[in-house]
């Protein structure tokens, strides 16, 4: 039995067109063949970005489309396509509209969840790329559940767009939370929950790294709210006093210019 795997994906109006055709065609170049991709069109997009997004709907069964003509948080977009598809799929992967899959992503991680029923939900190792899809670093995250609540302390255990939930994770952990920093807030959930986590050592992804996305979370007062959530987690985990630590040393690197936060960034990562 073959299940099929929902990709759910957000895509907002300043995505480039180039960049979303690379992401769904490296969805479209899976190996693993069942898979079905549900894309929120997050507020109005322009008419060049919302063609592309018609011209893979029209060439391909498994792609559906839900606009929305104002633009919503991540989570909030999420929320609704796993609430629309429920009930179809026992597996549900992230993937955002500006990255690249590698062709086994999406078989590995249904062979694992197959071999691995007390696992709700599993992610993986990432290559990052720049503008041009030169790579830049690999970056490796905790294996194991345990390791996985450890680095915590660190920083956010999982890559997001690498994730594959089981359906049972959003049974025991319920939806994201509506609000910045969703992913680092909805792994917290899960582990109150009782969530097993899982990351398989394999690259999964490639992610594209800009200085836009630095620049995103810069600022005052989105760093002030990052710190806050990261505040949350700990208290909520009893992370311990080293978790504190780095909450504030990254409180204090999200606020430097971005060409040190680029360097930081590749340091640190």
């Amino acid at each position: 039995m073959h299940p099929r795997v929902a990709v759910l994906m957000s895509v907002i109006d300043r995505e480039r067109e180039d960049y979303l055709r690379r992401a769904i065609d490296s969805m479209g170049a899976q190996t693993y063949p069942h898979v079905d991709l549900h894309v929120s069109m997050s507020g109005k997009l322009r008419d060049s970005l919302a063609a592309v997004l018609e011209e893979y709907r029209r060439r391909h069964t498994g792609v559906y489309l839900y606009s929305h003509a104002v633009n919503r948080p991540l989570a909030v977009c999420l929320n609704e396509l796993v609430q629309n598809v429920w009930g179809r799929y026992a597996y549900f992967a992230r993937m955002d509209s500006d990255d690249e899959s590698l062709p086994e992503r999406i078989e590995k991680q249904v062979g694992f969840l197959k071999q691995h029923r007390e696992v709700d939900i599993v992610g993986g190792s990432i290559i990052d790329i720049d503008e041009t899809g030169r790579e830049l670093k690999r970056v490796n995250y905790p294996v194991d559940h345990e390791d996985i609540v450890r680095f915590f302390r660190k920083r956010s255990p999982m890559a997001h767009v690498t994730v594959m939930f089981r359906r049972s994770f959003f049974e025991k952990a319920g939806l994201y939370p509506p609000v910045p920093l969703e992913d680092a807030l909805y792994w917290m959930q899960g582990l109150r929950a009782g969530c097993r986590f899982h990351n398989m050592p394999d690259y999964l992804v490639r992610v594209r790294r800009t200085d836009d996305l630095l620049r995103r979370r810069s600022g005052l007062r989105t760093c002030w709210q990052e710190l806050k959530i990261r505040l949350t987690i700990n208290r909520n985990l009893g992370l311990g006093t080293s978790a504190y630590m780095y909450a504030g040393a990254m409180f204090g690197v999200q606020l430097l210019p971005i060409a040190i936060k680029r360097v930081l960034y590749d340091k640190l990562r």
